[in-house]
């Protein structure tokens, strides 16, 4: 899952640059703090020399010095603690704040990659399908039931776009509070504009919050890169290839909508079946219906993803028109 030795400078410098925004947010706030709390520069200044002397009755062997040290360097901190408070300031204002608190933002922890670099790396990979603009605007937060029927009904569950999508929406926040890579999957069928991208992108931010990695591709350009990387077109085909099958959550959108062939079903086939191996999860969505996919794709690929899917069925009139009638932009 390597990057060339260029690519991966291009990843880091977006941590240099963070690593640097760190350093000057803290000198602000702490030159804020400062200015604005009377007793704070002495008592930090204090904070500083005890810690200097408990650092060399550490390095001198003296053991009770030290701990001595050690609990009057606590009081010093918590009636730190207690200024800042006065001031309306919480207790670690003037430490350095993190984009990721896992790394402080030097993207490894012990010597191993972080999950927030794994999904820049991801993120890098797969920049011509950026989804994180999209994400700010469709996650769980913005989710609302608004615009399902309360009058079309599921001929085969006998319940309304509403209630149905109530059980979808569930569904999705479960998977998305309680992921485990490899427990489960989703597959999302029905029309177009019935909300299957959206709920994507939900679980999508949701995940990426929590710091594992998510790929998100178009069915098309899926198999583009598959293919890519199976005739070893280029370099960076193969380590698309290798996100791909490694991702904690791999998003198929729209698969269907591909020109189908032989190659394509058995790629599908791979690497659903190598995820599973590997205990990562898929989510795929489809305008087509079982039925239509155990056509396009076989019967073998069908009862994978009956057998080892959980399957949710979306069906409403197209969302993204209500919305447009309604003067709201997606």
């Amino acid at each position: 899952m390597g990057l060339t030795n260029s690519q991966l400078d291009q990843v880091m410098r977006e941590y240099d640059r963070r690593q640097l925004a760190d350093q000057a947010d803290q000198t602000a706030r702490i030159r804020y703090a400062m200015e604005k709390v009377p007793g704070l520069r002495e008592l930090d200044q204090a904070v500083s020399d005890l810690s200097v002397e408990r650092s060399r009755a550490l390095l001198g062997d003296r053991t009770e010095d030290a701990a001595c040290l050690a609990q009057q360097l606590k009081d010093l901190k918590e009636q730190k603690a207690v200024l800042l408070a006065s001031a309306g300031l919480p207790a670690d204002f003037m430490n350095k704040h993190y984009t990721c608190p896992d790394c402080r933002d030097t993207g490894y922890i012990e010597g191993q990659k972080c999950r927030c670099l794994k999904q820049a790396i991801v993120d890098f990979l797969f920049a011509q399908y950026p989804i994180r603009d999209q994400l700010s605007k469709e996650n769980f937060d913005t989710f609302s039931f608004d615009y399902f029927d309360t009058d079309r009904r599921d001929p085969v569950t006998g319940k309304t776009s509403l209630e149905n999508m109530r059980k979808v929406y569930e569904t999705c926040r479960e998977f998305a509070d309680s992921f485990i890579p490899g427990r489960k999957n989703l597959l999302f069928t029905g029309p177009a504009g019935a909300g299957k991208t959206f709920l994507s992108n939900c679980i999508a931010d949701a995940l990426i919050r929590q710091g594992f990695s998510v790929v998100y591709l178009p069915a098309g350009r899926l198999f583009e890169t598959l293919a890519d990387a199976t005739f070893e077109r280029t370099d960076a085909s193969k380590d698309s290839y290798s996100y791909i099958l490694e991702s904690d959550l791999l998003i198929i959108d729209d698969l269907g909508a591909e020109m189908n062939n032989s190659f394509i079903n058995s790629q599908l086939f791979f690497c659903l079946n190598e995820r599973n191996l590997r205990k990562r999860s898929t989510l795929i969505s489809t305008n087509l219906t079982l039925n239509q996919m155990r056509d396009n794709y076989t019967e073998r690929v069908t009862s994978r993803l009956v057998e080892q899917y959980v399957i949710c069925h979306f069906f409403n009139s197209d969302i993204r028109v209500k919305k447009r009638l309604q003067g709201v932009v997606s």
